[in-house]
């Protein structure tokens, strides 16, 4: 049976987790939409079943609303995983993503999405260029303009960034990709006059300590350059440092390497 929004918004509210809600809006940060509060494995079962009847309908509903004003934190995260789980062309998942990625409201909304967009392990130069695409933060002739979606141009450049970043981290980070991968986390996309925001800050970060627990020698050169910002190395090697991965002699190593 095929539900329209309202009929899933009653079925998310029905699920509610007070306990959980106080905890995961203390960590998720997110004061330009409610929350309803619940938990990541029941979305992606309700994103499973949307997508296999009705995704169509439901995501052409859903892109006719305002992120930032008219719905719950929860229903742009289904909307996100029904595009990564539904099956459609690279061309058609383009197109809904377009109408997404301007509107992701938090890292947790980011996040949770980008890890079930396993479609981009196939054709990869396709998904390559388009995650780059979005690193600019200010795309125009696209979505992306609109970036103020969620009620601040800044923050939603933000998170514009982070989505590609996280998406080249999880599905990248492999030898055609590296050498670009290490270039693009390396980067600082602040403004001018304005710092590099902390949920791309702290995305780069992540994404380079996953790049030296897979890619050790290029990625300590890079920490050895000491041509990051200071903020993000120092991030990256507390991450490398906390990882069970990495061995006593590189943390040490690594440590040393502090700006």
């Amino acid at each position: 049976m095929v539900m329209n929004r309202e009929e899933i918004k009653e079925l998310l509210l029905g699920l509610a987790d007070p306990e959980f809600k106080k905890f995961n809006d203390k960590i998720i940060n997110c004061s330009v939409a409610p929350s309803i509060g619940i938990r990541v494995p029941k979305m992606r079962e309700i994103a499973r079943q949307l997508g296999k009847n009705g995704w169509q309908e439901y995501l052409e509903e859903m892109e006719k609303v305002d992120p930032g004003r008219e719905l719950f934190q929860e229903e742009h995260m289904l909307q996100g995983m029904v595009i990564g789980c539904a099956v459609m062309s690279d061309e058609e998942r383009v197109r809904h993503l377009e109408l997404w990625i301007p509107g992701i409201l938090s890292w947790g909304d980011c996040d949770c999405c980008v890890s079930g967009f396993k479609f981009m392990k196939k054709n990869q130069d396709f998904w390559f260029a388009y995650n780059t695409s979005w690193l600019a933060g200010d795309r125009k002739g696209s979505a992306a303009s609109d970036c103020a979606a969620n009620g601040a141009e800044d923050s939603a450049d933000e998170f514009c960034i982070r989505y590609a970043i996280v998406s080249l981290m999880q599905y990248f980070i492999n030898d055609t990709y590296i050498d670009r991968l290490l270039e693009i986390f390396a980067s600082n996309f602040a403004k001018p006059g304005i710092d590099t925001p902390y949920y791309i800050k702290m995305a780069q970060a992540w994404a380079l300590s996953v790049c030296f627990v897979k890619y050790r020698d290029q990625t300590l050169q890079l920490f050895e350059n000491q041509t990051l910002q200071p903020w993000v190395q120092n991030k990256a090697i507390q991450k490398c440092r906390e990882s069970y991965r990495v061995s006593p002699e590189d943390k040490a190593r690594l440590n040393a390497l502090k700006i």
